[in-house]
């Protein structure tokens, strides 16, 4: 998670000095609770789980703290295939977990979100992120590097055929490139993509065949043509993004 430190100190310098891990007591407590921690999951907390020095991810609280009461309020969690991470702090009454059923890559899991409700059905899950690191890039990325764009438009897929809507992401991906964007590790499902006076945040669902984008612009001008760009490759109509 060093590098997500660094990744987020870009656009908010600072952080490094503001996030604190969490404590090596909590960590073993928490893994008494909720079984075996995924790496990656582990990682964050011994990077950033008892603090995010104030910065706030998809309107969601990930302290060890908050998820340690969870499961001292709620056994039915303890040791199961769900691993509380963060709860909700927006008009959802969802909160987020990593699902062991799903593994992916060398040490993550699929990030869902859940009502804390004992015998939710795990069909009841909604998907989110193929894993916890991808969740934290895309949602940094999300959070600091687009509002620093006062242009935005986002696009959004329509309910058509897997096959057409993943050539049409794809499609997304290779004009970026084509235009000067880099595309930014680690994320492989979804795509970051940074170019200076432009940026783009690419999101795929991770179990239905469809995605999104935001694409930002300091230069007004500069965004209408590569908004029509990206209309005729993706065959996507945009609207103007908050």
């Amino acid at each position: 998670m060093k590098a997500l430190v660094e990744f987020i100190e870009k656009y908010r310098p600072g952080f490094s000095m503001e996030a604190v891990p969490a404590d090596k007591y909590e960590i073993a407590v928490l893994e008494d609770d909720a079984g075996p921690l995924p790496g990656a999951y582990r990682r964050f907390l011994e990077t950033m789980g008892e603090s995010m020095g104030g910065l706030e991810l998809a309107e969601a609280s990930f302290t060890i703290g908050g998820t340690l009461s969870v499961y001292r309020a709620m056994p039915w969690l303890l040791r199961g295939r769900y691993i509380a991470v963060a709860g909700d702090n927006g008009p959802s009454s969802f909160d987020w977990f990593l699902d062991r059923a799903h593994p992916h890559g060398a040490d993550d899991c699929l990030v869902v979100r859940r009502a804390l409700e004992e015998n939710y059905p795990p069909e009841a899950s909604s998907p989110q992120y193929v894993g916890l690191e991808e969740f934290l890039y895309v949602e940094a990325f999300k959070e600091l590097r687009l509002p620093q764009l006062p242009f935005r438009r986002r696009f959004s897929s329509p309910d058509v055929a897997a096959a057409s809507v993943r050539s049409r992401s794809d499609g997304v991906t290779a004009l970026a490139e084509e235009e000067g964007f880099k595309r930014i590790p680690p994320a492989e499902h979804c795509a970051l993509y940074e170019r200076g006076d432009a940026a783009l945040l690419l999101y795929r669902h991770p179990i239905q065949p469809t995605f999104s984008f935001v694409l930002g612009c300091e230069d007004a001008a500069e965004l209408e043509r590569l908004t029509q760009a990206f209309e005729t490759r993706s065959g996507l109509k945009s609207v103007v993004a908050r």
